[in-house]
């Protein structure tokens, strides 16, 4: 049998130190809907339904309005698209609509779980 033998890479070594550092490993802040304090919508109990168990990367424009899709039956998600006023579908849930305070790339949530809404926070990795 021959014995398997293991070459550490100087590069490895390096980058794994720095990105298990205790300052990378610091949770990342999440950010705030700068209307959410002047819709309704935001505080809504029942949750949508599971779109997707993953957040959504999007680039977002400051001082543009956007409308989240909270029910789950988009099919432009993580945007609304209107379903949810669909009667057959008989929806409670109703869009959030949300600004962001800068011009960037932001994670929307799809799992329709998140406290912080629309943003992920995490919830997907305790779904089942």
């Amino acid at each position: 049998m021959s014995a398997l033998k293991l070459v550490r890479n100087p590069i490895n070594c390096i980058y794994r130190s720095f990105y298990t550092s205790p300052k990378y490993l610091c949770k990342p802040e999440i950010p705030r809907n700068v209307i959410e304090d002047f819709q309704s919508s935001q505080n809504q109990t029942k949750p949508g339904v599971v779109y997707d168990k993953k957040p959504f990367r999007m680039n977002l424009k400051k001082d543009k309005l956007y409308s989240w899709c909270f029910c789950g039956k988009s099919k432009s998600q993580p945007l609304c698209d209107g379903t949810h006023k669909l009667t057959q579908y008989k929806i409670e849930q109703k869009p959030v609509r949300f600004q962001v305070e800068k011009d960037g790339d932001y994670y929307l949530c799809l799992c329709k779980q998140t406290k912080n809404k629309p943003f992920c926070d995490g919830t997907h990795k305790t779904l089942t």
